[in-house]
């Protein structure tokens, strides 16, 4: 018995050695990637390692509620020294915070089983205080139990706060309800951490590729350690075919997740049982099971997007209650909601519009996004449109050569952007088709999300004096990233998306961290708490170089029409509501360092619904619409068959453009353009 035993240990150490030794040559390969083929590499040095050490603890333990203070300090021995291990081929280190991270799991684990059976009043006079400043780790025990009763005591008056606008009603049904909200918040908080630690093997896999992800970041924020399943999903948005189950799913503010969507064809559409509405509870592939309270929307969506998974068994919760599972079989099928439409707008002219979601491709450039884009102008063509509006809000890019094609077809023969690699090498991005397909006004939309490809072809447009760009200035970047095998092999299991260049306008000028600003800004809500480009660590500067392009630019002159438009926005009643209602949601957001909220019913209920009033504002000012029609081509009305699920999608998107401000102002600025 004793030397099974010892044998059985042997082999565990065996793996762990072999796993630690494997990572270290993984993260010596990857180094060396980046180093020969990255824009702009960085040295191997103590900056890296303070970098890295700092992200990895982070990413881990982000609330400070799992490391204690003096296993935090005995880590901090590797603070300086990780530079040294990844030339040194050595990732050992990552056991110890293993371990570490393990036993703190464990503890709290062990912390919240002991309040759950204590069973904690919900009638405090405490306070929970949330900050935007560093936080501490703490010393003990205690103090980790303490910030845990007041966090499950917070999330559980939370999840009964959010049930009901109604405060009274909610109050005379408090007991019942605190109830099942206790079990609910305790059961959450023990399955997230159980889910972490019910596999040795992913828990390993976790922190390695914590350790990868935080090394590749630190040379820029979009070089990334990617996984198979990583890749496959990030690929999956940037296709217009993929392999879907074919539901489309949506989330609450309790992170549930609900479908939303059933499409036709699929092998979801052809289970009878599924219906809009249902609640996803599980998710599971062959014996791997996850609960989706107990798991991170990466997780689950990793599961969800992810051609490695071709079959799941999903266990779904219907409104009355009936729990029922059925396994589903993915399909490659078009990506409707990640594909370019077109509809004809009419304002006393028709006019054509165009919303492109990515820039998308697909193997042998079939079903391309510039493909798909020049047949929706040919279609546009044959209403008489005498402008466009090109849609690229909310499009976070894509396909470089796409975006160059289609700069191509609205432009005569000429350069796009020029690309620079780390040698300094310009490479001039061209179109070198003579003549445009649409030689008619345009107005590009464009919006804090808007980014990469997107910035790249509203640059050419911009430069070229083709078009208008209205909205909010672009997300802000100005590389291009490629997906490298770390092994030459076929069973390779490791990428990193490298950034390999930096894109240029035509002009030398770059919108790398400052985003395009649009020929005419709109007040647009939300706008001061997108995030962008600039706000990472490690983001690329921008800069200007001088480079030898020629180009034509367009007899343009739109000064008049820009001032118009300005003079419009400023006196708009409606843009007026929305620089309202971002005023208030800074004021809640970016301007309060702290804020405390006493953990009681009366406290939480007030701070949960402190900000109702702005979403209630929100809600009012996106159900307006403006005075213009929406309808699809001649060409698509007559040739198109419609069922259930197409015509409420169209009618969605119908609603979307018709409720838009920044659709209405361009169509004045097209009617201007062409008198």
């Amino acid at each position: 018995m004793k030397l099974q035993l010892y044998a059985f240990l042997f082999f565990i150490h065996f793996i762990f050695s072999q796993n630690k030794q494997e990572n270290g040559i993984t993260i010596f390969k990857i180094n060396t990637l980046i180093q020969d083929y990255h824009y702009q590499p960085k040295l191997v040095d103590d900056s890296l390692s303070l970098y890295v050490f700092n992200s990895i603890i982070e990413k881990l333990d982000r609330e400070k509620n799992v490391f204690l203070q003096s296993e935090y300090d005995l880590l901090s021995k590797h603070k300086y020294n990780i530079d040294n291990y990844i030339l040194d081929k050595k990732c050992a280190f990552l056991d110890e915070i293993a371990i570490y991270y393990k036993k703190g799991l464990e503890r709290k684990l062990k912390l919240i089983e002991f309040l759950e059976k204590e069973n904690i009043s919900l009638t405090t006079k405490d306070t929970l205080f949330f900050t935007k400043r560093e936080n501490n780790f703490y010393k003990d025990e205690e103090g980790i139990k303490r910030i845990l009763k007041k966090l499950i005591t917070y999330e559980t008056l939370k999840d009964i706060a959010l049930i009901s606008k109604n405060k009274d009603s909610l109050k005379m049904h408090f007991i019942e309800l605190s109830n099942k909200a206790k079990i609910k918040t305790f059961d959450t908080y023990k399955c997230k951490i159980l889910n972490l630690l019910k596999d040795e093997k992913a828990f390993e896999e976790e922190i390695k590729n914590t350790f990868f992800k935080s090394f590749c970041n630190y040379f820029d924020p979009h070089t990334d350690y990617f996984s198979y399943d990583d890749k496959s999903s990030f690929l999956s948005n940037v296709s217009s075919n993929n392999s879907s189950l074919g539901l489309l799913f949506d989330a609450n503010e309790n992170d549930e997740i609900f479908v939303n969507e059933i499409i036709p064809g699929s092998s979801a559409f052809e289970n009878d049982k599924i219906e809009t509405g249902d609640q996803v509870l599980k998710i599971k592939y062959r014996e791997d099971e996850f609960s989706v309270s107990c798991s991170s929307i990466e997780q689950i969506s990793n599961y969800i997007a992810s051609d490695n998974y071709k079959e799941l068994e999903i266990t779904f919760r219907k409104k009355n209650g009936e729990i029922f599972s059925a396994l589903i079989e993915k399909k490659i099928m078009k990506a409707i909601e990640n594909s370019a439409y077109s509809y004809v707008l009419n304002q006393e002219n028709n006019f054509g519009y165009i919303k492109i979601p990515s820039f998308y491709s697909t193997e042998f450039s079939i079903n391309t996004l510039s493909n798909d884009v020049a047949k929706e102008i040919i279609k546009l063509k044959e209403d008489k449109v005498k402008g466009l509006i090109i849609d690229l809000q909310y499009n976070g890019g894509g396909n470089v050569d796409e975006a160059i094609k289609l700069a191509g077809m609205f432009i005569d023969a000429g350069p796009i952007a020029v690309a620079i690699d780390n040698e300094k090498n310009q490479t001039i991005l061209k179109d070198y088709n003579r003549g445009a397909i649409f030689n008619e006004p345009i107005v590009v939309l464009v919006n804090g999300m808007s980014a990469s490809a997107s910035e790249l072809f509203a640059n050419a447009l911009q430069d070229y004096k083709r078009a208008i760009i209205i909205g909010n200035p672009t997300y802000g970047k100005a590389t291009m990233q490629s997906i490298i095998p770390v092994e030459d092999s076929n069973l390779n299991k490791d990428f990193i998306n490298l950034t390999i260049q930096k894109f240029y306008r035509i002009t030398g000028k770059s919108h790398q961290a400052t985003g395009i600003i649009p020929d005419i800004e709109l007040p647009y809500l939300f706008e001061h708490i997108v995030p962008k480009e600039s706000r990472y660590k490690t983001v690329l500067n921008n800069d200007e170089i001088i480079t030898n392009t020629r180009y034509k630019v367009y007899n343009n002159d739109f000064s008049e029409i820009i001032a118009s438009s300005k003079t419009r926005i400023n006196t708009n009643s409606y843009f007026k509501k929305i620089l309202a209602i971002n005023k208030d949601i800074d004021s809640f957001v970016n301007n309060k360092e702290d804020r405390v909220v006493v953990l009681t019913f009366d406290g939480v209920f007030k701070e949960i619904n402190e900000t109702s009033f702005i979403f209630d504002k929100v809600n009012e000012l996106t159900k307006e619409k403006f005075d213009f029609s929406v309808e699809k081509n001649t060409y698509d009305i007559e040739n198109t068959t419609v069922n259930d699920y197409s015509e409420k999608y169209l009618q969605k998107q119908k609603e979307e453009i018709q409720s838009s401000a920044v659709v209405f102002e361009a169509l004045e600025i097209l009617n201007n353009l062409i008198k």
